[in-house]
């Protein structure tokens, strides 16, 4: 049975199908056809026991592009069959082929996936679906963690899920921290822009506090740019002001001052 990390990814992909275009061009790969939805994976025309893939994603058409998806955790003997009948109920009834992927994060399953379904007539015809086999392996992972996004550091996070080792903990490690940031980034949106609603001292000290993290930011950054070092002192200092007109006093001395000494010193008696 599947378990929670496969059943995450595949929920992923039904609820934004865009997110398989962003792993095929972090992959290096070609995208498929832009715009495709994700439509109920029971494939009518067969029986819906014999051929659901995990996604099948259509144009709003009734005939047109299509992609079949399936998230393949180990080998499974029924796909031989099963691939080449979702292709061609999908061939038949949308005018065209497309495309069946496959995306594991096993070398093995990797291997089978691209021959399995290939099977031969006792006259000698032959049946064959080639699908395109996506395996998520360190490089890829790297590859996916590298574009800061939190949907594709779950897809990384998913690729070593069943694994040991210090290498799989630092990508789940580096998961979560593009999660959080993701997370902590809407956040800060969601509080910077203003909302009609009554004051409240609880709500106006959260906003305050996004406030001065992002002069804080901004400080750092400028100091950065005119080349002035920051030691970790005064950098714990700046991040944990929460006085927004201090913070401004000390980025508007960071304009034209050449030394941290004279950013931060108390020279208005302010502070």
């Amino acid at each position: 049975m599947p378990g929670a990390a496969h059943e995450t990814f595949v929920a992923l992909l039904r609820e934004r199908p865009s997110l398989f275009n962003d792993i095929l061009r972090a992959l290096g790969r070609r995208a498929v056809t832009a715009g495709l939805t994700a439509k109920d994976s029971a494939l009518r025309l067969t029986n819906p026991l014999e051929v659901r893939p995990d996604v099948v994603l259509l144009d709003g058409a009734d005939r047109g592009p299509w992609v079949v998806i399936d998230v393949q955790r180990a080998k499974d003997a029924a796909k031989q069959h099963r691939w080449p009948a979702a292709a061609g109920v999908l061939l038949d009834t949308r005018g065209e082929m497309g495309d069946v992927v496959v995306i594991t994060h096993d070398a093995a399953v990797a291997r089978w996936a691209d021959t399995i379904a290939r099977v031969l007539g006792p006259g000698g015809t032959e049946l064959w679906l080639r699908p395109i086999v996506l395996q998520l392996a360190l490089a890829e992972v790297d590859a996916l963690l590298a574009q800061g996004r939190a949907e594709l550091a779950v897809v990384a996070a998913w690729a070593v899920h069943d694994q040991e080792g210090r290498r799989a903990r630092a990508v789940v490690r580096a998961a979560v921290g593009a999660i959080q940031a993701a997370l902590a980034q809407e956040l800060e949106d969601l509080f910077m822009t203003p909302l009609p609603i009554p004051d409240s001292p609880v709500y106006t000290r959260i906003v305050e506090r996004f406030e001065a993290r992002g002069e804080a930011r901004t400080l750092l950054r400028m100091l950065e740019k005119r080349g002035i070092a920051v030691d970790d002192a005064a950098r714990a200092r700046i991040t944990g002001c929460t006085d927004i007109p201090q913070l401004d006093r000390w980025v508007d001395r960071a304009m034209t001052a050449t030394s941290l000494h004279e950013v931060l010193s108390p020279s208005d008696g302010a502070e």
